[in-house]
């Protein structure tokens, strides 16, 4: 009896439509977090992709905002946080702080300066004497001669003030100029990263349906795409993300000594590294667009006859390279304004 019914489920199971078998998978998903829900469902029927959009499966994210909110939004979040923590930190904020400070001893002298050469004009208006000798003369001068030197010094000495007033205003100007810039570069780069993840859909798609002409499914590789490339990003583009933080804004949270101490090899080995985990994440991606397409995948994943890694992986650096181009643009457009500000 006990068989019967096994025997019984099993065909139910078999009979279930690829729509039923998606709804299925939805419905058991735990967790209130959809997006989560989402990924899990999308990392487990990569198969059963093509049917979510006739499945009417409710609270499914449709899959440009399931990009915008794994990919996107995250790492905005991430970037302010970073910009908001950096923004008055480091070797520039250091030097500003220095500069007010000399700032401050210097026109503290000065005006010590223009005290004492006030004083000494109201000791000659005062005196009896007819002949004065000033360190700023060799020789005594009459009472006129010397209110007109002193006279004449006073001056220098308040131009100078006013003219060194207006130089450091300049230098802590352009400092400050500096360092806002440098921090939304720090900060912004990283995003500028994973909004590139998320515009390459466009530029993937067109690549990749010349690759494939007779597949049914490539008509929808841009949202395909969209839904790998979240899936499978969801935690390594975080981890990206911090690799980026960490070489932009290291020096920002006092990793200056270490950065300067470890030397070039460092660096060569922390590229290296941050981009073969990047390939594998698009390896991955790649991977999942396969079974989607129910096409068949390449003998090696990592070589050249991998079309849709080589489309992936040549998609995000065109639009990474134009999006940071123009980014960085903007941003010494933002530094001009600043640094030339009345």
């Amino acid at each position: 009896m006990e068989s019967v019914y096994e025997g019984a489920a099993e065909v139910s199971e078999v009979q279930l439509t690829p729509q039923d078998q998606l709804r299925l998978q939805w419905q058991q998903q735990p967790g209130a977090i959809a997006l989560l829900r989402q990924k899990n469902v999308i990392d487990q029927n990569a198969e059963l992709l093509p049917f979510a959009a006739v499945a009417g499966l409710p609270g499914w994210i449709s899959p440009g905002m399931f990009a915008l909110q794994g990919l996107v939004l995250i790492a905005f979040i991430v970037a302010g946080l970073n910009w908001q923590m950096t923004r008055h930190a480091g070797k520039l904020e250091e030097e500003i702080t220095a500069l007010q400070a000399n700032s401050k001893t210097e026109i503290r002298r000065q005006e010590e300066i223009i005290s004492a050469t006030q004083a000494e004009i109201r000791r000659i208006s005062n005196s009896p004497n007819s002949s004065f000798k000033l360190h700023i003369s060799a020789t005594p001068l009459s009472r006129e001669q010397a209110l007109t030197a002193l006279g004449n010094s006073l001056e220098e000495s308040r131009s100078s003030e006013e003219q060194y007033k207006k130089d450091m205003a300049a230098r802590e100007r352009n400092l400050r100029a500096r360092q806002s810039t440098m921090a939304i570069v720090n900060s912004g780069s990283p995003l500028i990263f994973s909004l590139a993840l998320f515009l390459a859909a466009g530029l993937f798609s067109q690549g990749a349906q010349k690759e494939f002409p007779r597949n049914r499914h490539a008509r929808n590789l841009a949202d395909y795409y969209l839904y790998f490339i979240t899936a499978e990003g969801l935690w390594p583009n975080l981890v990206l993300l911090a690799f980026l933080f960490v070489a932009l804004s290291g020096g920002d949270y006092g990793f200056d000594g270490l950065f300067s101490s470890v030397g070039p090899l460092f660096w060569v080995v922390f590229w290296v590294g941050f981009y073969c985990l990047l390939l594998h994440f698009f390896v991955m991606t790649a991977r999942g667009l396969y079974r989607a397409m129910q096409a068949r995948p390449p003998a090696n994943e990592w070589g050249f006859d991998n079309r849709l890694l080589f489309r992936i992986h040549n998609s995000f650096f065109v639009v990474f390279a134009g999006l940071e181009a123009v980014f960085l643009a903007l941003c010494y457009a933002f530094y001009f304004v600043q640094n030339h500000a009345a």
